[in-house]
């Protein structure tokens, strides 16, 4: 008898649901930043140069991740369709092509980036004093990344499917495997060797490798519910072609926003090592902050994705309902914290930097309030991600980075304020993301109201019944 911990998203309370499903994912989004934490706090020991390299490495690394969330998101859509149609095998056989598209996205951007890494860390102004660290732990990160992108497919499909806490387990693991490592080969501990910013990134894709290991041992097993064989990897036209409709427009919505934060890490980097560190304590802790919404969207999407496959538009309409108010509910806690206390963060992992404390008090006091309308719009994206239709997710994406976020961040800073050498001139960079997370709340919502979300995108084999990306 096959162990299973699915959860069925058609029927009961849909308050209990999303707890049940959106608890575990949270806890495991909080595993996941659990990776970046300790790397911050142990390079943190070694200096602001040190902790500045994880920093700006993460924001092109994420051009990477945003590609495979695109795909994930088109994995969780289509596998929780499959399921309240009652099509499992298909959910299977997407699960199987969506490996095979992310292992096949993962090893080409090794190759085409690989080569060019010091000129895109020039082209960033990356300051001389971490460069060379910032440009090694890059290397090393880059070349892992094909490591990692198995647990992103196996996470993605086993949303959509109902059971989160499988996932759960493999992350406890391996970000406990990554805390008790990273010291040891940061500094240099029981015979190995002191490797510094190299040590945390080694660490870090080993963990993943982990993670992934035991992620397709269990998708090709059939242990958990999701079952694969390796012909299920080989590209199958139909299912292609309605994953690259729900995927691509989501991974292009991701890759420009990822993009788009490669710009901004730029303009970030001609502020110094003090502003690009507060910043970068700033994103983990905020990110941690909004894990609780961000896991409220992980749910929706799937209670929408499997409600829609069955045909139950009510149910999808509510659960986008009920996710928006207990993530006011949640997330409101949270905030009032990071808005008034959010310094005492960046003390305790550089402690002792009076500058670093002095850039960190105004930045959280005027970003905070503004993860209240994150939380929002990634509730609503939920709906149309749960649908299949991504393209509002992708507009709203784009939108916020490159027609909000970036020119507000250089015309307030550079333009107003006169740019670095001035100073507090950084802080137009805290009022651009304010500006910008508002504005693309109010895309999305705009476009909810459409109601354009409210179908499934998949075919339950009738032809009268397919269902174009709508």
């Amino acid at each position: 008898m096959k162990k299973e911990y699915k959860i069925d998203l058609l029927n009961g309370d849909l308050k209990k649901i999303i707890f049940r499903l959106g608890t575990p994912i949270a806890i495991g989004s909080a595993v996941q930043m659990l990776y970046n934490l300790a790397d911050t706090y142990w390079l943190g020991k070694l200096g602001r140069s040190a902790i500045s390299a994880p920093v700006i490495s993460f924001f092109i690394l994420f051009l990477l991740i945003g590609l495979a969330i695109g795909f994930s998101i088109a994995g969780t859509s289509l596998v929780s369709q499959f399921i309240g149609a009652g099509e499992k095998e298909k959910a299977n056989k997407v699960s199987g092509n969506i490996l095979f598209i992310m292992t096949a996205l993962s090893i080409i951007s090794v190759v085409l980036l690989l080569p060019f890494t010091e000129e895109i860390f020039r082209l960033l102004k990356t300051p001389e004093d971490t460069f060379t660290q910032t440009v090694s732990y890059f290397r090393i990160s880059l070349v892992g990344m094909p490591l990692a992108f198995p647990f992103f497919v196996f996470y993605s499909v086993f949303n959509g499917y109902g059971d989160t806490k499988t996932p759960l387990k493999i992350e406890l693991v391996s970000a406990l495997i990554n805390i008790i490592l990273d010291p040891i080969f940061i500094f240099g501990h029981f015979g190995f060797p002191a490797l510094g910013v190299d040590g945390a990134a080694i660490v870090t894709v080993g963990s993943r490798a982990i993670a992934s290991a035991a992620a397709l041992y269990i998708m090709f097993s059939g242990k958990r519910g999701i079952k694969i064989n390796l012909k299920m990897l080989i590209p199958e036209k139909k299912l292609i072609k309605l994953i690259m409709k729900t995927g691509v427009p989501a991974s292009l919505g991701m890759a420009g926003a990822s993009f788009g934060f490669i710009v901004l890490i730029g303009f970030v980097n001609q502020f110094g090592t003090a502003v690009i560190s507060a910043y970068g304590i700033m994103s983990r802790i905020i990110h941690f902050y909004a894990m609780p919404a961000m896991a409220i969207a992980s749910a929706v999407t799937a209670i929408v994705g499997q409600s829609l496959g069955a045909g139950d538009i009510d149910r999808a309409e509510n659960a986008v309902k009920t996710g928006s108010k207990l993530m006011l509910f949640i997330l409101t806690p949270f905030i009032l914290i990071s808005t008034f206390y959010g310094e005492y963060f960046t003390r305790f992992f550089i402690p002792g930097d009076q500058l670093v404390d002095s850039i960190s008090s105004s930045m959280f006091l005027i970003i905070s309030p503004s993860i209240l309308f994150f939380g929002l719009t990634s509730v609503l994206n939920g709906a149309f991600q749960g649908s299949g239709y991504t393209v509002p997710v992708m507009v709203s994406n784009i939108f916020r980075i490159w027609v909000f976020r970036i020119p507000f961040v250089y015309l307030i800073s550079f333009v107003v304020l006169g740019g670095p050498g001035n100073e507090g001139s950084y802080v137009g960079v805290w009022w651009g993301m304010v500006i910008s997370n508002v504005f693309a709340f109010f895309i999305i919502y705009f476009w909810y109201l459409s109601g354009r979300w409210k179908k499934a995108r998949i075919s339950t084999g009738d032809p009268k019944e397919e269902i174009r990306n709508g």
